[in-house]
């Protein structure tokens, strides 16, 4: 006995039946999370490695939202939708604003040096190689 048949998946088989097909990611979603990891990317210039940060959308934000682990707690920052400012939020709470909009004339690296100097002023970052104070040496 032998089958000859042969099998042919329906078009709305999506795998084999026991775990459900992730549903097709919303373009600005998508378009959000990019431009997270690009500013994140900005973050490296300042000490922030790919180990300290995440991107994904935030449903309490309602937004894709940049984490940043820091010394003193997880730090996200929003990103909004264009012409808005970035909002910061500290254990889910919002903290602040940063001083530019999304446009596309803000430069994803000015928005990770904006949110760098707002993590620094909160004592929740210190920059490499630029938060250096240096003892006074023998001034005679």
């Amino acid at each position: 006995m032998s089958r000859t048949a042969s099998f042919e998946p329906l078009a709305e088989d999506h795998g084999c039946g026991c775990v459900p097909a992730p549903a097709e990611p919303d373009p600005g979603t998508t378009t959000d999370v990019m431009q997270a990891r690009a500013i994140a990317a900005g973050l490296a210039e300042f000490g922030i490695g790919a180990a300290d940060w995440s991107a994904a959308f935030d449903p309490q934000a309602a937004a894709v939202v940049l984490r940043v682990d820091t010394p003193r707690g997880l730090y996200a920052l929003a990103i909004p939708a264009p012409g808005q400012s970035f909002p910061v939020r500290h254990r889910g709470m919002r903290i602040g604003t940063l001083d530019c909009r999304r446009t596309y004339g803000t430069a994803d690296s000015y928005t990770a040096a904006l949110f760098a100097a707002f993590l620094r002023d909160r004592a929740a970052l210190s920059i490499p190689g630029r938060d250096v104070h240096h003892a006074p040496q023998n001034m005679a």
